[in-house]
């Protein structure tokens, strides 16, 4: 079974785009994606508000709280994974939990596992 393990999102996008059976993600990108997970597991109107509320907001290098809140608000997500999503990418953490699946998650260690076709 081949195996990667990633510490930055250039890495597993990598990984992703190689079809690795299982990715070890470490560090803070391990947290980040746990944290954005319930916006990838959104539904599609949801992701549309998310995205088209981000895409509104000034960028200034990174997504502050207080432009994270009525994003917040207006989802029902909380403000850190909002953060966390915008910070990887919604159409990254949307396709990587599309095709693989969680199979354990410890501070700063997640496991994935591609999903059976």
């Amino acid at each position: 079974m081949q195996a990667v393990t990633v510490k930055t999102k250039a890495e597993l996008e990598s990984a992703k785009s190689a079809r690795c059976a299982r990715i070890i993600v470490e560090g803070s990108l391990a947290d980040k994606l746990k944290k954005s997970k319930k916006v990838a597991k959104a539904g599609a109107i949801t992701i549309a508000l998310v995205t088209t509320a981000l895409a509104t907001i000034p960028f200034t290098g990174g997504l502050s709280m207080a432009a994270a809140a009525p994003v917040a608000a207006m989802t029902g997500f909380e403000i850190a994974a909002i953060i966390a999503a915008a910070s990887l990418g919604l159409g990254l953490i949307i396709a990587l939990f599309k095709d693989y699946e969680e199979v354990s998650y410890v501070a700063g260690k997640m496991v994935l596992k591609k999903k059976q076709s």
